[in-house]
């Protein structure tokens, strides 16, 4: 009654309010348009256009670009398709109507704003992931090939402009200007792009690797510096030539001297806070904008100054990483899909005609790829290298992707280059990008450098026998780690290490990043799942060994984990498939079958809740999988001092023959006997064995009520543990053992007996 009131009081006012306000006179609207209007009046409708663009690129470069990931292929080619899909080349052929109403000509200036705040992001954010570390790795030679891989493309680039400028061009820009412009968008080379394949593909720490990497980023510096220098000399006239000269050495000294040094007293700041604040943010901000801001002063352009701002702030930095965490999803996902848009609104393909154009275009692919695969291959063979490490240097090093787009962009903006040849040098863009991933593949099969990768990395295999009593736990969601860890623990005995818990963290996967910061391991990820494990730890008292990875492929790093440090059990939370209702699938079945060739048991942890450990139930028979459920069921019941009851299958689940324990099957008989003994030691007269001659499940499931129940997986297939409530309100591990591990079982037993008797 109170609200109701309320609201009624509240109409009434506001109706006595108007009626007596509607006998009020108001004076005459002011003259003129209001800032941001159009005409006098919000134009709504180029803002709803603006949206819907945005919404439609945005879908389609993420569908491309996932497409084109699946296919090994760089994402990027599918994000400039999806802008160019979109513009009048396919959809403003096939679909006018609906072009017009997406993507109407009055939007194209806003897009061009939101563009180019993202390409000026984009450029910070390249700065910052590039590393100087790597220019000073190879010296004279790096420095030798990295130039010859752009001066070579440049020269045959302005040769080509002998041909070209007649064409595409017209007599408002001069030769040396179109001469220039056309050397520098062959001599592009896209480093976030390269770095990308190279980690992807595990060979950035070969030799060929380490010289792409490095070529690559003096292929960014002097390509952005050539590229400045050419807009300089376009922009400025005669009198202001010398005025641009020295204004831009007067900003390089002074982001030197100044502004670096600036920066890393505020990543220590940054470090002694312990956090990216907001004030930080503003002050990175605020010389951001005022680095852009006065290239394009000097008349260099913007995106030189975001570019240098982010390169003198320390690479390896906290401040660094953060800065790229918070901003890439923004950029990446919202800012750059307006500038394939507005790069799609300008391509068009149908100016591309005839057979005459076509040859032309070809002409163009061809002499960028000869320019710069040929360039990077001489240079490579006379530095020592190899003719096949040449030629997938000189194909890496033909990746372009969105960096000749932004490239393209300012030509066509000054009016050096014609829409025409402005949609050729597109074409050439996404053709070399394209090219670069299956041409690698072609050089590297079945040659030294990828089994030089292979060599690098640790292997799946070991000769030293693991460490029976240690436990690898892998950890990448946080619901359900206290569970693992609890496990973990309980199945540790006091003289053996404590568990370890691994997180694994997927590398990003970047429009921006390298990924060379965590392909080398430099920068510790973040993983919630390991929080919440430490503190679990914390909690109870207890010790684990934390440890935190980037990974690619979960299940081999997981396993390569587990041989390096000697692990003798994997422990590892279920996964049930959208669709089915097989516990093992995705990576916990990869993590199985790759572990059937190693000297290591693994044991799935299904459970619905906190864990008990008042009585443990083993399932098992003679088999590997078998021996290797009863030993984790007695080293818990050991650990835990609570009652272990094991049921002892006789017969193979597929089969109606028992093995007989007096004889009839010796082997059997000496692996039941020596199980059940090795047990009897460690749990003594708490250990209940009874015997089946065939599995059933109804006995099991009534006798296993409020019990841990361990499952051999060879049993546990054939047990319908979810419709019979096995492991329903309380925790399942389904256990598979390795014939390799298992070789050194009953002295593991025997040494734990031993110490327990001793104590």
């Amino acid at each position: 009654m109170l609200y109701g009131s309320m609201i009624g009081g509240v109409v009434l006012a506001f109706a006595g309010i108007r009626s007596w306000g509607e006998k009020l006179t108001a004076p005459a609207a002011p003259a003129g348009p209001i800032f941001g209007s159009v005409a006098g009046q919000v134009d709504v409708s180029a803002l709803l256009h603006v949206l819907l663009a945005l919404a439609l690129v945005i879908t389609t470069a993420r569908l491309l670009g996932t497409l084109f990931r699946a296919a090994h292929q760089p994402p990027v080619i599918g994000e400039i398709l999806a802008g160019i899909l979109l513009g009048p080349s396919l959809l403003g052929r096939f679909a006018p109507a609906v072009s017009h109403y997406l993507l109407p000509v009055t939007v194209a200036p806003f897009l061009n704003v939101i563009s180019q705040v993202g390409v000026i992001l984009y450029m910070f954010l390249v700065g910052l992931e590039l590393d100087p570390g790597l220019m000073r790795q190879r010296g004279q030679s790096t420095v030798a090939i990295s130039h010859a891989s752009i001066l070579t493309p440049f020269l045959m680039g302005s040769l080509l402009a002998l041909l070209l400028y007649p064409i595409f061009s017209n007599r408002e820009v001069p030769f040396t200007n179109f001469a220039l412009f056309l050397g520098v968008s062959m001599s592009v080379t896209a480093f976030p792009v390269l770095a990308r394949i190279l980690t992807d593909r595990r060979i950035h720490k070969t030799r060929m690797g380490t010289v792409a990497l490095t070529c690559a980023a003096v292929d960014d510096i002097t390509a952005w510096c050539l590229l400045a220098f050419v807009v300089s000399i376009a922009r400025a006239e005669s009198a202001g030539a010398m005025r641009t000269v020295v204004l831009a050495a007067t900003y390089l000294g002074a982001m030197l001297l100044v502004v670096r040094p600036a920066m890393a007293k505020l990543s220590r700041i940054y470090g002694n806070r312990g956090g990216l604040t907001q004030g930080l943010m503003a002050v990175i901000f605020v010389a951001l904008l005022l680095s852009s801001c006065a290239t394009e002063l000097i008349g260099i352009h913007a995106i030189f100054g975001a570019f240098a701002f982010g390169a003198v702030i320390p690479h390896d930095s906290q401040m660094a990483r953060e800065l790229t965490d918070r901003l890439e999803d923004l950029i990446v996902v919202l800012l750059l899909p307006a500038f394939f848009a507005f790069t799609g609104l300008r391509t068009q393909i149908g100016l591309v005609s005839g057979l005459q154009e076509w040859i032309l275009c070809g002409l163009i692919i061809l002499v960028a790829s000869a320019g710069k695969f040929g360039g990077s291959l001489l240079a490579a063979r006379i530095t020592g290298l190899g003719w096949r490490e040449g030629s997938a240097l000189g194909v890496l090093m033909n990746t372009r992707g969105l960096m000749e787009l932004i490239v393209l962009n300012i030509g066509l903006e000054m009016r050096v280059i014609s829409p025409t040849l402005f949609a050729m040098l597109v074409i050439m863009a996404l053709v070399t990008t394209f090219a670069t991933t299956p041409i690698l593949h072609l050089i590297t099969r079945h040659y030294p450098m990828e089994r030089e990768a292979a060599a690098a990395r640790p292997l799946l295999a070991s000769s030293d026998e693991p460490d029976r009593s240690a436990i690898l736990v892998p950890v990448a969601d946080p619901q359900g780690v206290s569970v693992l860890v609890e496990m973990a623990l309980a199945a540790t005995p006091p003289e053996a290490p404590p568990p370890r818990v691994l997180a694994l963290v997927r590398r990003p996967l970047g429009g921006v990043r390298s990924g060379l910061r965590e392909a080398d391991q430099r920068v510790a990820p973040r993983s919630p799942a390991l929080s919440a494990a430490l503190d679990h730890a914390w909690e109870s008292g207890a010790v684990i060994t934390p440890q935190a990875v980037w990974s690619d492929n979960p299940a081999d790093d997981i396993l390569r984990a587990a041989v390096d440090a000697q692990i003798g059990w994997i422990l590892l939370g279920a996964h049930r498939a959208v669709f089915g209702s097989d516990f093992t699938g995705g990576v916990v079945q990869r993590i199985l079958d790759g572990a059937r060739r190693l000297p290591v048991n693994v044991g799935v942890v299904i459970h619905s809740g906190d864990l008990s450990f008042l009585r443990v139930c083993a399932v098992a028979d003679c088999s590997a999988d078998g021996r290797a459920a009863m030993g984790l069921a007695a080293r818990i019941a050991q650990q835990k001092d609570c009652e272990l009851h094991a049921f002892i299958v006789l017969a193979e689940p597929a089969s109606s023959s028992l093995a007989d324990p007096t004889g009839g099957n010796g082997d059997a008989s000496r692996a039941l006997a020596q199980m059940l003994t090795n047990a009897t030691r460690m749990v003594g007269h708490r250990l209940h064995p009874e015997t089946l001659p065939a599995l059933d499940s109804i006995r099991i499931a009534q006798q296993s009520k409020n019990s841990l129940v361990i499952v051999a997986t060879n049993l546990a297939d054939h047990l319908d543990y979810a419709g019979d409530g096995l492991g329903d309100g309380r925790a399942l591990i389904l256990v598979q053992g390795s014939e390799m591990a298992a070789v050194a079982a009953p002295a593991e037993f025997r040494r734990t007996a031993t110490r327990r008797q001793a104590g």
